[in-house]
């Protein structure tokens, strides 16, 4: 593949060797291919003699009005999908060769057009050697198609805003208005105007091929001159201003002179003449600016004959060089790839520790992590467990100075109920001895009998109620004892509650001391 590489493109094996050298320390896809194009070399080289002129037509002097405009690329069919092929170098080399070819036609106006779909004629500009470019008016400007000789497909289509190369039926590059190589994921938005560009290009080359060629109306052309030169210096802005396509162009620009110096003098000279012809306005005979491009086309083919002879020579000369650099070149990438090899085992091990290393700090930051949210978790426990203890007793305190004052005001009750019957007792005492006094003293003058028996009669009543009174007062005292009862026992029963919910919080600590993890010293809480 390499000795195919240097031998396929004479007169440029340093240039393929430098890339060789250069593409070692790179992967490439597999869909990928080298950016040193074989039928750009081939052209530059002249392997073989030129093909014959184009049979360029006359122009028309009619005034055939404005061309007809061709569809948006939105209004285009669809296409396939279009394969995509990463480029590897030299993302220049589509737009440079299309580029190189416009500057060497310059404003000489189009040999010929063609009658394509919907009443669009296609202007044609085709080199000595068959390069070929293909223009169509569309809103907005020109699209651009270019083709290698010979080739059935198109290496670059251009409209106002994008350029698009293409490798056979693989997009290899996008190219923005200002001449910048779209990144990967940027150019991948496009493939669908790309795919509907390629298809279109195929088909109008196909239809070239067929029709029969068609005379420029001059006065058009007039008109469109300006529009296409204006195209071709926005390309020669965009290449001053990106550095990398400057640097593509220094490296192809001796040869590219060398190989389009007749096709560019010609083209001058045609633009010349046609521009002589123009301010005469298309009076007279028409310039046959072809007879000189012919002229021209012989000088050129003597002088590549010879260079052919020397290069052939050269070449036989420089056969065993290129075998030996094979051979260099080969051990270099051999040597590369054990490099390569090994940097991405280094590097695979390396990714391997870094990657340890964040494990085990993921691990120790959520040690520390769940470390402190146990600790955490142990002081909220304690913390409940002391303002539980505190409300308990809060609530126990509460409970027994209501207890108590439910008993003051039960005793005050009690007290009040004994002085109020007390005081009935007494009245109604006074008043019986009211009474007794009234019937004694009425009674007074009768019988003897009646005071005897009145008196005794008194003094049971006395006893009587002394009786009373003192069932009262054992009542009294029993009620008291009850309540005194009453009372300690539900003191009791709060003693036992709280001692109970002590002993349960006890346990719920000590579990939760378990969970935590060994047993720990703990200090007495009062």
């Amino acid at each position: 593949m390499t000795r195919f590489l240097l031998r396929g493109a004479p007169g440029a094996g340093l240039l393929s060797l430098t890339l060789l050298l250069a593409a070692c320390g790179e992967d490439k896809p597999d869909n990928a291919f080298s950016l040193s194009d074989q039928a750009w070399s081939n052209a530059f080289a002249n392997q073989s003699g030129l093909p014959p002129l184009p049979d360029a037509q006359p122009m028309a002097i009619a005034d055939a009005g404005a061309p007809v405009a061709a569809p948006s690329v939105e209004r285009l069919p669809a296409a396939a999908p279009i394969r995509y092929a990463r480029p590897q170098g030299d993302d220049y080399a589509w737009i440079d060769r299309a580029d190189m070819f416009s500057d060497a036609l310059g404003d000489a106006p189009p040999d010929y057009g063609f009658a394509y779909e919907d009443g669009v004629q296609p202007w044609a500009w085709q080199s000595g050697d068959d390069y070929l470019r293909y223009a169509e008016p569309i809103d907005g400007g020109y699209r651009y198609y270019y083709y290698e000789p010979g080739g059935a497909s198109p290496y670059l289509v251009r409209d106002p805003w994008n350029s698009y190369g293409y490798r056979g039926d693989q997009l290899v590059a996008v190219y923005d208005r200002g001449g910048r190589v779209m990144p990967w994921r940027e150019a991948r938005g496009r493939d669908a105007y790309a795919a509907r560009y390629y298809a279109r290009a195929v088909d109008m080359r196909r239809a070239a091929r067929a029709r029969e060629r068609e005379r420029i109306e001059a006065r058009q052309w007039a008109a469109r001159r300006a529009a296409i030169r204006q195209d071709r210096l926005r390309w020669d802005e965009a290449r001053r201003e990106q550095a990398d396509w400057r640097r593509y162009r220094a490296r192809q620009d001796v040869r590219a002179q060398q190989h389009w110096a007749a096709e560019r003098r010609a083209r001058e000279q045609a633009a010349v003449r046609f521009a002589r012809w123009q301010r005469e306005d298309f009076r007279g005979p028409q310039p046959l600016w072809q007879q000189q491009r012919q002229r021209d086309r012989v000088r050129a083919q003597q002088q590549l004959t010879q260079q052919q002879r020397d290069r052939r020579m050269r070449q036989e000369r420089a056969e065993v060089r290129r075998d030996a650099a094979d051979q260099r070149v080969a051990l270099m990438q051999r040597r590369a790839e054990q490099r390569r090899d090994a940097a991405r085992d280094e590097q695979r091990r390396a990714t391997v520790r870094q990657m340890e290393q964040r494990r085990e700090t993921q691990r120790a930051a959520q040690a520390r992590v769940d470390e402190r949210r146990e600790a955490q978790q142990r002081r909220s426990a304690r913390v409940q467990v002391a303002q539980q203890r505190e409300v308990v007793e809060r609530q126990a305190q509460r409970q027994t100075q209501r207890q108590a004052q439910a008993r003051r005001q039960r005793v005050e009750h009690m007290r009040q109920q004994q002085a109020h019957k007390q005081q009935q007792a007494q009245a109604a005492q006074q008043r019986r001895q009211a009474a007794r006094e009234r019937a004694g003293r009425e009674q007074a003058g009768r019988q003897q009998a009646a005071r005897q028996q009145a008196q005794q009669a008194r003094v049971e009543r006395r006893q009587q109620a002394e009786r009373q009174q003192q069932a009262q007062r054992r009542q009294q005292d029993r009620a008291a004892e009850r309540q005194a009862n009453v009372r300690q026992q539900v003191v009791q029963r709060q003693q036992q509650a709280q001692q109970r919910a002590a002993a349960r919080q006890a346990q719920r600590a000590q579990h939760m001391a378990r969970a935590d993890g060994p047993a720990r010293p703990r200090h007495q809480e009062n």
